[in-house]
């Protein structure tokens, strides 16, 4: 049986600038694309590239004082290297310059002009050279600027050569409507609006008296093909060109990844040509704008996320974040606290943090061992659990065929939620404490059961964090499964590696200093708030200086304690293992905290208002532990966590370095 086949492509990127957040967004979303269905078996071709023809390229080349080739090439070696650090697994990095495109570009236009859709005329109309096309009034605004790009347009009026999109209009409005050009509902409806508003044909050449950089007419020496009807046949040239289209697998399969600033030229005049071409038309799978704190990011703005930005704090955080927020289509909004918090809490407090106790676990309770599973001494939240892992392998590749990625990782989050919890409820360092043979086999279920989440998750979140990935499912004797069969391997839940031994604990992901990232990043905004906080502080002082004054000495005299005062207070250092919000509570938090050999004690702590839950999950924090434990309406506290004042006005748990024991005696 033939293997199924799919062709992903991403725009073919201007040449007369450099990479920016949304390319990398765009491209890195192709590249987990190709990668998840590989795992499902599938063969996968993936496009990327760089359009370097048109007037934008021959301008800047002008500027620069260099040819238009010279230009191109700089950019085409730019654009590969900044690639490669993102670790894209594209088959093809086509350039409109290539002389098979140009060659595909002439087979198509000769094609299009002998079936009679290209014709010769005249045209006036308002110009967007960043659009490198012509704007209907709808396009514009009332002093004629680009609704886009927000720059001035030009009136032209010039003899060049028009496809007739007209001819396929109402072909074109059934396709559309049937979702036959893509699925995504609001941009059927974009695109029928936009199919409405459409004024005349498609432009498709420039004369030479004008523009020299572009693909020559094959049936008129004295034009070259305009950017767009060179670029869009980029995909067809991907698969072998024209005639390799009309039997090519890979080309009956092929998705488009687009931003919807270029819906237009894609989702009406690209399938107006493949009607012209007769050749299949491919879906398109169209991305919302990244935004930058609620605006579109831009220089004159100054919130620009670079790709220097995105490089520095990895791969990873961006996909987490970008991928995690929505699913692709609408917009997503960035701002570096939310960034970063959310890679805080979805890998470092997350799937890293799960492994870390899984392995340290299995190494201190079965010598590095992993456990077997004793099937019939399952608990019922554990079959649960193994059949929730099941069902995320089917949900995940239901939500990437519907191109829902935010679903996915949702759904893959979940099962880590699932382990933790279990964890917390089952209080394995508890079980570990009997020397019994039953006790021996509920901690293996446990543990086992852990397994088999981080077997999943490391499956079905390769695609993401294909690296990581790799690396935690090589702690868990996953090795040498080749990736067509990363699904087949998952599905088989309780069959995971008992008897391998775990040498080392992998340290996915370090979390981050928020705070510390935030005073690089954003110096302005922190000084203003200080500035701010100052500001009250001089009032609030000269208002409660005498008071001060007064209480000063009192305060000494009763805070004055005995030494054996302070050693009846037993103070230890402990890990937040998870963290909650108290459901009808907006004080509160929920801790469970690990104190080692001394186990877990649930403390609730009245932090809430200053801190979130994962902000404080898998530090090293001071319990006071001989505290009487204390009865609420939410439950028993069993200790105190020591929290103090921040120079923001604030309240923070003292944090305590990483190499500290837990257990150990403050003293």
């Amino acid at each position: 049986m033939a293997k199924a086949c799919r062709y992903f492509t991403t725009p073919i990127y201007y040449a007369n600038g450099n990479p920016h957040a949304g390319h990398v967004y765009a491209t890195i979303l192709a590249s987990v694309l190709k990668a998840h269905y590989q795992q499902r078996g599938e063969q996968v071709k993936f496009l990327t590239g760089l359009d370097e023809h048109g007037e934008a390229v021959q301008d800047k080349a002008k500027e620069l004082g260099v040819s238009p080739q010279k230009l191109v090439d700089n950019m085409a070696q730019l654009w590969q290297d900044e690639f490669k650090k993102f670790g894209l697994n594209n088959d093809i990095f086509i350039r409109t310059t290539d002389k098979n495109h140009v060659k595909n570009v002439s087979d198509i236009l000769t094609y299009c002009y002998k079936k009679g859709d290209i014709y010769f005329g005249e045209h006036e109309g308002y110009y967007c050279i960043k659009c490198e096309g012509f704007l209907n009034s709808n396009e514009r605004d009332e002093n004629n600027n680009c609704l886009v790009h927000k720059r001035p347009t030009e009136l032209r009026k010039e003899k060049n050569y028009f496809f007739k999109t007209s001819k396929y209009k109402q072909s074109l409005r059934e396709l559309i409507s049937q979702g036959k050009i893509t699925q995504q509902e609001r941009y059927i409806n974009e695109l029928l609006s936009m199919l409405d508003s459409l004024e005349g044909d498609l432009s498709i050449s420039r004369p030479k008296t004008r523009l020299t950089w572009g693909v020559e007419l094959p049936f008129d020496k004295e034009h070259v093909a305009y950017v767009w009807f060179d670029a869009l046949p980029n995909y067809v040239t991907g698969i072998g060109g024209l005639e390799e289209s009309r039997t090519s697998p890979f080309w009956n399969n092929a998705y488009h990844i687009l931003g919807k600033d270029i819906l237009k030229f894609h989702g009406i005049f690209w399938p107006a040509m493949c009607l012209s071409l007769d050749i299949p038309l491919p879906k398109l799978l169209v991305t919302g704008w990244l935004l930058k704190d609620g605006h579109k990011m831009s220089k004159s703005l100054g919130n620009v996320v670079t790709v220097e930005q995105i490089l520095h704090y990895g791969r990873d955080m961006f996909v987490n974040f970008v991928y995690r927020a929505t699913n692709p289509g609408e917009d997503i909004d960035i701002s570096w606290k939310s960034y970063f918090e959310r890679y805080n809490s979805d890998l470092a407090n997350g799937i890293g943090n799960l492994l870390s106790r899984t392995l340290t676990m299995i190494e201190k309770y079965f010598s590095k061992e992993i456990p077997k599973y004793y099937e019939s001494k399952l608990l019922s939240e554990q079959n649960e659990i193994v059949e929730a892992c099941k069902n995320a392998i089917n949900i995940v590749t239901k939500a990437f065929d519907e191109f829902k990625l935010s679903d996915a990782l949702n759904e893959i989050s979940l099962l880590v939620s699932l382990a933790d919890k279990h964890i917390a409820q089952q209080k394995p360092w508890e079980i570990a404490k009997i020397i019994d043979d039953n006790s021996k086999v509920q901690l293996a279920n446990i543990l086992a059961t852990c397994v088999t989440v981080l077997k999943t998750v490391g499956y079905l979140a390769y695609s993401f964090y294909p690296e990581k990935m790799k690396e935690l499912l090589e702690s868990v004797g996953e090795i040498n499964v080749p990736v067509s069969e990363h699904f087949n391997r998952a599905s088989n839940c309780l069959n995971i590696k008992a008897g391998f031994i775990c040498e080392s604990i992998p340290k996915l992901f370090n979390r981050i200093d928020i705070q510390a990232e935030l005073a690089i990043l954003e110096p302005k905004s922190s000084n203003e708030k200080n500035k701010v906080k100052n500001s009250e502080t001089k009032v609030i002082g000269k208002e409660k200086m005498k008071e001060e004054k007064v209480t000063q000495t009192n305060t000494q005299v009763t805070e004055t304690i005995q030494i054996q005062d302070f050693s009846k207070v037993q103070m230890r250092v402990g890990t937040v293992i998870s963290a909650e919000c108290v459901e009808g509570s907006d004080k509160l938090l929920k801790l469970s905290v690990s104190l080692g050999e001394l186990g877990e004690r649930v403390i609730f702590s009245g932090i809430r208002e200053w801190i979130k839950p994962e902000e404080v999950v898998n530090h090293k924090v001071i319990i006071v532990c001989n505290l009487a434990p204390r009865k609420m309406r939410f439950g028993t506290s069993e200790g105190m966590m020591l929290s103090t004042d921040t120079l923001d006005g604030k309240v923070n748990p003292v944090f305590l370095p990483e190499y500290l024991k837990e257990g150990a005696i403050l003293s």
